[in-house]
């Protein structure tokens, strides 16, 4: 008996809840379930950028975290990208540094790009703010589960399961085909 993975995704965007770029009536929405410590997810960072600036108006782009199994600090730079989100606005600014210092961040590089972002500390385990960022980065991760996103990056395309190569060529056409 094989496994099918689901073709569709799980829970599609919510205005109010996801971290979403673009317009909000746009024809085309583009989902990514990433990690701040994924190399692929690095190197998707900047298709999708060049797939907004090609879409403009017309693409809708929303991340969702995955970040990767057993790594701590894949972990930690989500909750610090929630965390940064607490204060509206923030979280695509915290999105684009982790984007742009990861994969590998060294000792203390999460906690130094923390303080660049000024957010405050939170060292108590046991802090709302914490809590709530640990809270929404499970989320997430449930939502991949159902949706069946085990690896990053993995893309959504109007919420239909997005199979092919990420690069911007195949990216666009498949977006232009939904």
């Amino acid at each position: 008996m094989s496994y099918a993975r689901p073709k569709w995704i799980h829970r599609p965007v919510d205005l109010g809840r996801d971290h979403v770029l673009g317009n909000t009536a746009a024809e085309m929405t583009l989902v990514e379930y990433g990690s701040y410590a994924c190399p692929s997810c690095h190197a998707a960072h900047e298709v999708v950028a060049n797939l907004r600036d090609r879409f403009g108006d017309r693409m809708l782009y929303a991340f969702r975290h995955l970040p990767i199994s057993g790594s701590e600090a894949a972990e930690r730079a989500a909750e610090i990208a929630e965390y940064a989100a607490e204060t509206p606005g923030d979280f695509w600014p915290a999105h684009d540094v982790l984007m742009k210092r990861g994969p590998v961040f060294a000792d203390g590089e999460l906690e130094s790009i923390a303080e660049e972002l000024d957010l405050p500390p939170c060292e108590e385990p046991h802090a709302p703010a914490r809590r709530a960022a640990e809270a929404r980065v499970q989320e997430d991760v449930e939502s991949a589960r159902r949706s069946g996103a085990f690896v990053t990056p993995t893309f959504f395309i109007n919420n239909r399961r997005y199979e092919g190569a990420w690069d911007e060529s195949a990216l666009s056409q498949a977006m232009l085909g939904s």
